[in-house]
C-alpha cells in the first residue's frame, strides 16, 4: 500500500478497506498481506527469513549454524561434543573418558598401572592408592570399601549385624529384640508383661485382670463378677437363692433330724 492509497482507499467505521485491512495494512486479527504480524512473524512464529523470536529456523538452527545448546555439527564454539570430549578424545580438564591425560595419568596422578607419578609408588604423598584407599583400606572419609570405618559402622551408625553403636537396629531393637523401654516388638517386657503391667492372657503379677479378677474369675475378696463367693454367697451371706448360709445349714439339721 502506497502512500497515496491511505488517503484514496475507503475505510468502514472500524477503520478497515473492503479487502478487510486497516491503513496500517493489517486485518482484524494482526496479520498483513503476506501472513505476517507487527513484529513481522507469521502464524508459525518465524520472520521471514525463516527465523523465530529466539533466532532459530525450523530446524533448531540459528543463522551461524549452532542448535538451542551452542552446537554445530556436534560441537560447541570451543570445539567440544555433548560429552564435553573434543575431536582428539581430551575434555576441556585435558582428560580422555577413562580419566587420563595424554601423558597416560589421571586426575591424582596414577597411570593405568596404579603407580603414582610423584613418589613413584601405589600410594600418592598423601597415602592413598589410585582407588583412594590408605594401607589399612579405608579412604580418607574414614570407611572401607564395604562402607565399615575401623569401629565397624558404616556411615548411618549401623554395623554389619544392623546395630548401632548403643546396640540397637533401625527399628530400635537390641540382640535380644527389647528396645529402650525394654518392650520386644509385641510390646511385652523380659518378664513378659506390657507397659500396662499385663502378660499375654491379660493377668498382672498377681495374677489379676484389669478388671481385678483371677484366671478362674474370682477377685482378690475371692468374689466373682457377681458378687458371690467359690461357695456360692455374697458378702451378706446369702445366695443365688437368697437364702443365708446358716439357713441352709439348719434347714439340711432339721431334716436329718425328721
Amino acid at each position: 500500500m502506497g502512500l497515496f492509497d491511505k488517503f484514496t482507499k475507503t475505510f468502514d467505521k472500524h477503520g478497515y478497506d473492503l479487502d478487510g485491512y486497516d491503513k496500517y495494512g493489517y486485518d482484524k486479527k494482526g496479520w498483513d498481506k503476506n501472513g505476517y504480524d507487527k513484529n513481522g512473524y507469521n502464524k508459525d512464529g518465524y520472520d521471514k527469513k525463516g527465523y523465530d523470536k529466539n533466532g532459530y529456523d525450523k530446524k533448531g538452527w540459528d543463522k551461524n549454524g549452532y542448535d538451542k545448546k551452542g552446537f554445530k555439527n556436534g560441537y560447541d564454539e570451543e570445539g567440544f561434543d555433548y560429552k564435553g570430549y573434543g575431536v582428539d578424545g581430551y575434555n576441556k580438564k585435558g582428560y580422555d573418558k577413562k580419566g587420563y591425560d595424554k601423558d597416560g595419568y589421571d586426575a591424582r596422578g596414577f597411570s593405568l598401572d596404579g603407580i603414582n607419578i610423584d613418589t613413584k609408588t601405589t600410594f600418592d604423598s598423601s597415602g592413598y592408592n589410585k582407588k583412594g584407599y590408605d594401607e589399612d583400606g579405608y579412604a580418607s572419609d574414614g570407611f572401607n570399601k564395604n562402607g565399615y570405618n575401623i569401629e565397624g559402622y558404616n556411615k548411618n551408625g549401623y554395623n554389619k549385624d544392623g546395630f548401632d553403636l548403643a546396640g540397637y537396629d533401625k527399628k530400635g531393637y537390641n540382640v535380644d529384640g527389647f528396645n529402650k523401654e525394654g518392650f520386644n516388638k509385641n510390646g511385652y517386657d523380659g518378664n513378659g508383661f506390657n507397659e500396662n503391667g499385663y502378660n499375654q492372657n491379660g493377668f498382672d503379677l498377681d495374677g489379676y485382670d484389669e478388671n481385678g479378677y483371677d484366671s478362674n474369675g474370682y477377685d482378690k475378696l475371692e468374689y466373682d463378677c457377681l458378687g458371690y463367693d467359690k461357695e456360692g454367697y455374697n458378702q451378706e451371706g446369702y445366695n443365688k437363692f437368697n437364702k443365708k448360709k446358716n439357713e441352709e445349714s439348719e434347714n439340711s439339721s432339721e431334716s436329718f433330724d425328721v
